[in-house]
């Protein structure tokens, strides 16, 4: 063995692992300690990353006494172990990967590398999961000025242990070569590796499940002010920032909270998964919140009100980040150049170019009210430019100087910036970040970072608003009924407060929308509209869903529905507006929530009650549409014949077309009936028909079933069955009865099992499963259980994630001829099923079935008769059909 060689002491070594890893878990569990002693997340992370300083110490020191004396001298002259990034820092979390970088001499590298690799491999053993390289100064060097990463790890390096001068030698070099002159390409590069990581992670920092380290307002953005701080003062404390003049007090102490409150959430998350986890998920929300002993008060979960809190610290974080990387970042040298010839006077004080607005810091001073604030807004608004992003600090610290108090100026202003289009969105966005739309309207206040805890909204209700106001501008652009409402809106001011207001209710113990209507009269009051804008606006908050309601689940087509929705909007404008809204406010939910489905619902309900408010007749007008669909179909069957032959197949389609449903006839298109009546014709009368399609438009497949009741007894269950048992998510449901028995029924479905198109092996598959359940080849209920036990056998936890309960509702007044039955439930894969079959056991029959998800909630909606093809009127019959169904919802335990 040479004298660099590492002498075999296999039982020092044998003791010295188990000790280390002894000391990790004891560590580990002081952590739950302390927490329970509440001490803060800074002084829990700042211990453990000491503790952990000394045990990598006492590692290092270990192998160092397995190597003779002459070689030991020498190492300690020759290299030297230092924490980089998060172990740096000091802010370790019990699972936190260890940031180390070994530096060693350039010459007898190879004897360096050989203690290096021993120290990793024990820190390995040792239970440390170690982020680490081994490199010379001058590779360190090169890696930092390629690296933007790597050279951000260094900038809080610490020396563990090891030769101090390698150490100070490494950090001059990092000064000179890679700090120095680069401040801006270092930044930008962060910024840029920072904006790419919070985009896999969620655009906004209200994201419902966020990433406590890497969403927006998460550490990550806390890391981004330490080593803008570093690069800019010499020191990555912020307190340097707030000596520097860069951040106010008040600032730097927001910021430490969120950094102590953010650090105390991580420490809890990995001590619950046993493992590095910095994902705030539904369960770990509901489980953090009683831990804290959060209370449900006001209409509040405790959870709401936990993330609520979250929320407003990641709103500081990312607002104070962005708006210190925007002061840092170079401008680019043309706007330096340019900016002041292009710039223009305004109002005196005002300073317009082409891409902002500012006021001069000497007359900053005269924005010394609302009104001053709101008319500054209101030239931002009418040049559709930007403030300057000092502008919207000081008006920031000027709001929190300014009384509620809204003038009869500042109310007609705001109202006029509402009016303006393609800049309404921004511009709001701003006057929240600044505080300015609170002191508009102060019930704004109470949505801020407001939890919806469900599972279908993916924002927060201020992030879910202002999205809705976007998606509203956005549908200027739009060639489309939606598109042509808008442009034809009148009072868009009315419109944009209402979608302001439309969800200001949420967070009270009451039903938001009737909170929503009282806030709407407190603020039309508040602007002192006109009686008939007040009540505009009053009407589209407190119906803000009505719209939704009746299109995703009543049969629109019934003219009584119709007649009672127009009758309750009352003009063409309200229904314009009430439309923009519903679009918008669906919209805003989440990406993907608003979708063509959705779009043609809408659609057809918009165009029917704007027929009826425009004056014209609903009755000939659907005698009309139908005559011209009968001929077209006739037309289209009837087309390769002539004489006898083609008089015959005209009589017969005009008496299939007389045992049509109205639904049917209403939503599908001429080509659809065409196809569907050919089959009917064609068909042996013991004949199933089923077939499949996939359409890239919704990426979705529709099964279309076309048979007789006779053959298919429980038609509708059997094929939800079949569905369900090849996991597919089903969609949609359209159920058509001839009056002579002919069922042509319609699923539309998504196929987890395929994220794009659907081989027609796949489409093949499914219709042949169908085709054995209906035929009785195979028993559907067998099928469906085996398919559960073996795919979705996990307990269901969808309903522990929302206050919302399952219900069922029994509706006997909408239609004349059907009892609708409302079916209010979390989702979950067999539940379709289970209710159509508990209905065909109760020997009743489905007429038409809505399925879809509500703005809040999966509703399934069901227009069912009894044998006699009757609505069901004995009080006990539906008093046990409700209770049944309740029954029925609860059994479906599993996803």
């Amino acid at each position: 063995m040479t004298t660099a060689s590492c002498k075999t002491l296999p039982t020092e070594r044998a003791l010295r692992l188990p000790a280390a890893r002894q000391r990790l878990d004891e560590l580990r569990q002081q952590i739950s300690i302390r927490i329970a002693q509440h001490s803060t997340g800074l002084q829990i992370t700042s211990w453990f990353s000491e503790q952990v300083d000394d045990l990598l110490n006492q590692l290092w020191n270990g192998i160092l006494t397995e190597y003779p004396a002459e070689f030991r001298a020498e190492l300690s002259s020759a290299i030297a172990l230092i924490a980089v990034g998060g172990t740096g820092r000091g802010d370790l979390a019990p699972y936190s990967d260890i940031d180390l970088l070994i530096v060693h001499r350039t010459a007898g590298g190879e004897r360096w590398h050989e203690f290096a690799a021993q120290f990793v491999r024990d820190c390995w053993d040792a239970g440390l999961k170690l982020g680490h390289s081994t490199r010379s100064i001058p590779d360190a060097i090169r890696m930092a000025r390629d690296d933007t990463q790597f050279a951000t790890s260094l900038l809080e390096a610490r020396l563990l242990v090891g030769h101090k001068p390698l150490f100070d030698d490494l950090m001059r070099k990092f000064q000179w070569n890679v700090v120095r002159g680069r401040l801006h390409t270092i930044l930008s590069s962060s910024i840029a590796e920072r904006d790419k990581e919070q985009a896999a992670h969620g655009a906004t920092n209200q994201e419902l499940e966020p990433d406590v380290k890497r969403s927006p307002g998460g550490l990550r953005d806390i890391h981004l002010i330490r080593w803008l701080s570093q690069l800019r003062t010499g020191s990555s404390d912020p307190e340097a920032l707030r000596l520097a003049g860069l951040m106010t007090r008040d600032e730097l102490l927001r910021l430490v909270t969120a950094y102590d409150y953010l650090l105390s959430i991580r420490l809890t998350l990995h001590l619950a998964a046993g493992r590095a986890n910095d994902i705030l998920t539904r369960s770990e929300q509901v489980r953090i919140a009683q831990d804290r002993g959060i209370e449900a008060s006001g209409g509040q979960l405790a959870v709401e009100k936990f993330m609520q809190e979250y929320f407003r610290h990641t709103s500081t974080v990312s607002e104070l980040a962005t708006r210190l990387v925007r002061k840092h970042l170079p401008s680019r040298w043309q706007d330096v150049l340019w900016r002041p010839v292009v710039t223009h006077r305004v109002d005196t004080i005002y300073r317009i170019s082409p891409d902002q607005i500012d006021v001069p810091r000497r007359f900053r001073n005269q924005l010394a009210s609302l009104e001053d604030l709101l008319r500054l807004y209101w030239s931002a608004a009418m040049y559709k430019v930007p403030f300057a992003d000092d502008l919207e600090e000081f008006v920031s610290t000027r709001t929190r100087e300014l009384p509620e108090t809204l003038t009869v100026e500042a109310g007609r202003i705001f109202l006029d910036i509402l009016s303006r289009s393609r800049c309404v969105s921004r511009i709001l966005r701003s006057m929240y970040r600044t505080g300015v739309l609170e002191l508009v309207l102060p019930c704004f206040r109470h949505v801020r970072c407001l939890l919806q805890f469900n599972q279908y909204h993916q924002f927060t209700v201020d992030e879910h608003t202002l999205r809705a106001i976007e998606a509203a501008e956005s549908f200027a652009e739009l060639q489309s009924p939606l598109g042509e409402a808008f442009r034809e809106i009148r009072h868009r001011d009315v419109l944009f407060l209402a979608l302001l207001l439309h969800d200001a209710g949420k967070g009270y113990e009451e039903d938001h929308s009737e909170v929503g209507r009282r806030l709407a009269i407190e603020a039309a009051q508040r602007f002192r509209m006109a009686s008939y804008h007040r009540d505009t606006v009053v009407f589209l908050v407190h119906k803000h869903l009505m719209m939704a309601h009746l299109a995703f689940r009543r049969d629109t087509t019934d003219p009584d529905v119709l007649l009672r929705f127009t009758h309750e909007v009352g003009t063409v404008d309200r229904l314009r507006m009430l439309y923009v809204l519903t679009a918008a406010d669906i919209t805003g939910v989440g990406p993907g929530v608003w979708n063509e489905w959705k779009a043609e619902l809408l659609d057809n309900l918009f165009s029917g009650a704007m027929q009826a408010l425009s004056g014209n007749s609903d009755m000939p007008q659907m005698i009309d549409l139908q005559s011209r669909v009968l001929s077209a179909v006739v037309d289209e069957l009837s087309r390769p014949t002539t004489g006898e032959e083609k008089e015959r197949i005209a009589k017969v389609v005009k008496q299939l077309f007389t045992t049509l449903p109205r639904h049917y006839l209403q939503g599908n298109s001429v080509e659809r009936i065409s196809s569907d009546l050919r089959i009917v014709m064609e068909r042996r009368p013991d004949e199933i028909h089923i077939s499949g399609r996939y359409e890239p438009e919704t990426n979705s497949v529709e099964y279309r079933i076309i048979t007789r009741e006779s053959v298919a007894e429980g038609c509708f269950h059997k094929i939800a069955g079949a569905l369900t048992s090849q996991r597919m998510e089903i969609l949609s449901a359209q159920i058509s009865t001839t009056t002579e028995g002919v069922i042509i029924d319609s699923f539309r479905v998504n196929d987890i099992d395929h994220s794009n198109e659907v081989p027609q092996f796949r489409l093949d598959e499914v219709c042949r499963t169908i085709r054995s359940v209906l035929t009785g080849e195979t028993n559907v209920n067998q099928l469906v259980e085996r398919r559960r036990r073996t795919i979705f056998s996990r307990p269901l936890i969808a309903g522990q994630f929302s206050d919302l309960p399952e219900q069922v509702l029994i509706d006997n007044e909408s239609s004349e001829r059907c009892t609708i039955v409302d079916i209010f439930a979390h989702d979950r894969p067999g539940l379709l099923y289970s209710i159509s079959r508990q209905l065909f056991e109760l020997e009743l029959s489905i007429v038409l079935a809505k399925i879809s998800t509500h703005l809040d909630q999966v509703v399934d909606v069901f227009y069912i008769t009894d044998k006699r093809h009757q609505k069901i009127s004995d009080p006990e019959r539906l008093q046990k059909l409700e209770l049944l169904l309740h029954e029925c919802i609860s059994r479906v335990n599993y996803v």
